[in-house]
């Protein structure tokens, strides 16, 4: 994802003029009009949307944001400005309303902030809209309180339907249309959500023509891919388990998470050493912490003593040399909980965070 940031007031206080500290009357007078009249023309501006308008004329009016807040509350606890906002719209606009600015209004932050409304009230409208505007790609800006990235603002839809679906009571009917929704969208590619479905869509034969269909602009359907157990398919792990080895493992490591995670979906006796030999290679590199919860996660899939030993020697490795020990640890963890095995539980034991971490 893009990374975004900005520093506000950076130069405040820096190379600034000295004023005087008295004004005559005539220039305070002026100096007071002004104030007025700025003050004046925040409250007589006007949407084009008159449902918009109708909705909102009873609540606090949904102003133009630069970014889109995705944390309910600030570092001091507090509900932030968009979230009270989606409150009120909750508490007072109608089903019907809330469809209209979520879908219609021109402003892309203030129909995600009605959209939340519309999910809080009324999950399976939510779905409606988010399924009916799949194909929006318009480019928003996301903003934790600490950190930005740039999305479509259909992703960020899908992303609060899907990971909030007990929270918001998404029903398991309703977040499925959503998966067929998303995996034949014109533009599937787009959503950083179709990584995460192609890790747990099933092997269905309605879904095969589709996923080779995208593999050809999106090397992550490989993923999905892998379940159905094809020649070709093999064949293409193979051929990219063969190309790691001779890459510069920095630029490729993206790559190396996708043909990991292919593996881990289908552990073939066909390319286990091929396997083995690539992650005694690319675990021992420096960026090795990068990729290392999907090298795991390939090596437990094959549930086997050499993967349990060469796991063990990762850890051990890292351990000694005091480097990425860290994040090695959260690897182990994030995959040990994608594959259960009993076989690899005492390195959970083996290998706890440090006091202080």
């Amino acid at each position: 994802m893009e990374r975004i940031g900005r520093v506000l007031g950076k130069n405040r206080g820096r190379n600034q003029k000295s004023f005087p500290l008295f004004l005559s009357i005539k220039q305070l007078g002026l100096a007071i009009v002004f104030a007025l009249f700025l003050l004046g023309c925040g409250n007589n501006g006007k949407t084009n949307n008159d449902v918009t308008d109708n909705t909102l004329n009873k609540k606090p009016v949904i102003r133009a944001e630069e970014a889109f807040e995705t944390t309910r509350t600030n570092i001091r606890g507090e509900v932030r400005p968009q979230w009270k906002k989606s409150d009120s719209l909750f508490a007072h606009a109608s089903t019907r309303e809330l469809i209209q600015i979520a879908s219609k209004h021109t402003d892309i932050i203030e129909r995600l902030v009605a959209f939340r409304a519309l999910l809080m009230k009324n999950p399976h409208e939510a779905v409606n809209v988010a399924i009916a505007e799949i194909e929006d790609t318009s480019i928003v800006h996301l903003s934790d309180g600490f950190c930005g990235e740039v999305d479509v603002v259909s992703n960020v839809r899908i992303s609060m339907l899907q990971y909030g679906k007990r929270k918001y009571n998404v029903s398991l009917a309703d977040s499925m249309r959503i998966d067929s929704a998303v995996l034949f969208s014109d533009n599937c590619s787009k959503f950083y959500y179709s990584n995460d479905l192609y890790h747990r869509l099933p092997a269905k034969a309605e879904f095969e023509s589709r996923l080779r269909q995208l593999y050809k602009h999106d090397h992550y359907a490989l993923i999905a891919l892998a379940r159905y157990h094809r020649e070709e398919d093999m064949q293409e792990i193979i051929r990219q388990l063969s190309q790691i080895e001779n890459k510069d493992f920095f630029s490729y490591r993206d790559s190396i998470r996708t043909i990991m995670d292919a593996v881990a979906a289908w552990p073939s006796a066909t390319y286990k050493q091929k396997v083995r030999q690539v992650c005694q290679i690319i675990l021992d590199k420096k960026d090795a912490d990068s990729y290392a919860t999907s090298a795991f996660g390939a090596l437990m899939a094959y549930n086997d003593r050499w993967s349990y030993n060469l796991i063990d020697k990762t850890l051990s490795n890292a351990k000694q040399r005091d480097k990425y020990y860290f994040d090695f640890h959260w690897s182990l963890l994030e995959a040990y909980e994608n594959n259960p095995h009993p076989l690899f539980k005492p390195l959970l034991r083996k290998y706890p965070l440090k006091s202080g971490e």
